[in-house]
């Protein structure tokens, strides 16, 4: 089967991207938001994402779909096979983390998400993200080790086959 059939174009992949993690990001920022809220209710007072309480006003999420279309153009660059870069499947996942961490520490001084004075706040901010990191790199090695195992005992039936 001709290779190129099954490639998306470059905006095809971005557009999934982008609706992939502008989802992950307004699921993520509405339950840290909740949480957040309910044990800091003095976050209303020193973070523009709790300005009109529990919920996400309009401007919010229109900041947080720039900073998933940013993402989402880093992935696309990262793990796709557009620019054809041979590059460690780890090292993907450590550059896709170190741009993720610049960009929103970007929108969050910009935007005034995190107060840029709260050396705590922005701690855990930096520990939630590598934990968050972490989780779906180890997620991401066992599906590899999943589907390896699967594609080796279909190659191992197939040989079977091929000699008997």
């Amino acid at each position: 089967m001709d290779e190129d059939q099954n490639k998306m174009s470059f905006i095809t992949e971005l557009m999934q991207r982008f609706a992939t993690v502008f989802t992950m990001a307004m699921l993520t920022m509405t339950l840290s938001g909740k949480l957040i809220s309910r044990m800091y209710p003095d976050a209303q007072n020193t973070s523009a994402l709790f300005a009109f309480g529990p919920g996400l006003s309009y401007n919010i999420i229109l900041q947080i779909s720039a900073l998933a279309l940013i993402l989402a153009f880093c992935v696309v660059l990262v793990f796709s096979e557009h620019p054809n870069i041979k590059i460690r499947f780890l090292v993907r996942y450590i550059l896709l983390m170190l741009a993720t961490l610049l960009f929103t520490a970007i929108f969050s001084v910009v935007f005034n998400w995190i107060p840029a004075s709260d050396p705590f706040a922005w701690l855990l901010a930096a520990i939630t993200a590598i934990i968050c990191f972490s989780i779906s790199i180890g997620l991401s090695f066992l599906w590899v080790k999943l589907q390896g195992k699967k594609y080796n005992e279909l190659l191992a039936k197939y040989k079977e086959r091929q000699r008997g």
